[in-house]
């Protein structure tokens, strides 16, 4: 049997940087499937499940070991405040892409979203093709031993989706600190929001593709698509915003992307975390699994994609480069052409 029985698909390096007081040991949570309150809850039973990636400890230790290098990252620029992004192509850069995309599907919810295509797209494809199959069918569901572990297994061997994304800062000067969550990487698309269509903008390969991820209170990463977007004026690889609007504009991301807890320091209140949950619940219910059957010149084709809530998202230290106009009506393009996964 496993030793390490309890698995943390949120690192406790990482929640550690959002906790309450000098000891590093708690943190305050908000519950919103419960609506339960926790001013002070202890860390090591936050963000993790027994055996969530198995009971070989393969898979655990191998995320350990990554943490224990990206930890020191997110020391440098959490504790000593160094904020220097590791330049492009560096160990460094490639290290806190794989730990990104590690991240952002290492998650229950991540396993369960993996189920749920799965299983929408199959109903979708016997319904169109072999209706008299799907007829016997359609009541049953399609489970993974372990979605979780799909899941991040999809994430290893995609990590190079991610390219052609730059890197920034943004340090956080407002009175209104940055909620985490239990999914805390956000992907967003302003391009294609403002170009109307937001079917698989947030796919990792798209034309405009950002990436939110707080790693502290006052600090978040951003990754973003430096084609589209122009980063804090064009100055440097870190901006700030003083505005409470953005702020709460970037946690109610996260209470949206999450699945029933977000965490945060003691500046954070009952009313604000209640407020932030009723504000958005509605888009939690906007994820959407996108299924088309449809025929073209005698033959059959099935369209298979997703669209993610989006909340009209207006940020002044991103600035658009291209003219969303060009892209009306157009489903998200490649962000390169190398990032094309269709087999010859």
């Amino acid at each position: 049997m496993s030793k390490k029985k309890k698995h943390h698909f949120i690192p406790r390096f990482y929640l550690k940087r959002f906790s309450i007081g000098e000891t590093g040991k708690n943190i305050g949570l908000y519950n919103h499937k419960n609506k339960i309150f926790i001013k002070v809850a202890p860390i090591k039973h936050q963000g993790c499940e027994n055996y969530l990636y198995g009971e070989d400890e393969v898979i655990e230790n191998a995320l350990a070991k990554m943490e224990s290098e990206v930890a020191k990252m997110f020391y440098y620029w959490t504790e000593e405040k160094l904020l220097y992004p590791p330049p492009k192509g560096t160990n460094g850069y490639i290290l806190l892409k794989r730990f990104v995309i590690y991240q952002a599907y290492r998650t229950p919810s991540s396993g369960k979203q993996i189920e749920d295509s799965v299983n929408e797209s199959m109903k979708a494809i016997l319904k169109a093709y072999q209706p008299s199959m799907w007829q016997k069918l359609k009541d049953n569901t399609i489970g993974f031993n372990n979605p979780v572990l799909k899941a991040l297994i999809g994430a290893i061997e995609n990590e190079k989706l991610l390219d052609f994304l730059d890197f920034g800062f943004v340090v956080n000067l407002s009175l209104l600190p940055f909620v985490t969550s239990d999914s805390p990487v956000v992907l967003y698309n302003q391009l294609m929001e403002k170009a109307g269509n937001y079917i698989g903008a947030t796919g990792l390969v798209a034309k405009g593709l950002q990436v939110f991820y707080p790693i502290h209170p006052r600090l978040m990463i951003c990754l973003y698509d430096s084609n589209v977007y122009e980063f804090n004026n064009g100055e440097n690889d870190c901006g700030s915003t003083e505005s409470i609007d953005e702020v709460h504009q970037l946690n109610s991301l996260q209470i949206i992307n999450s699945d029933t807890q977000i965490f945060f320091n003691d500046f954070v209140n009952k009313e604000y975390a209640e407020l932030l949950f009723e504000g958005n619940e509605s888009y939690r219910n906007d994820f959407k699994n996108i299924n088309t059957a449809f025929t073209r010149e005698g033959r059959n084709f099935f369209f298979m994609s997703s669209k993610d809530p989006h909340i009209n998202l207006s940020l002044d230290f991103f600035k658009l480069k291209v003219n969303p106009k060009d892209f009306n009506g157009e489903i998200a393009p490649l962000r390169h052409p190398s990032l094309d996964t269709r087999s010859d």
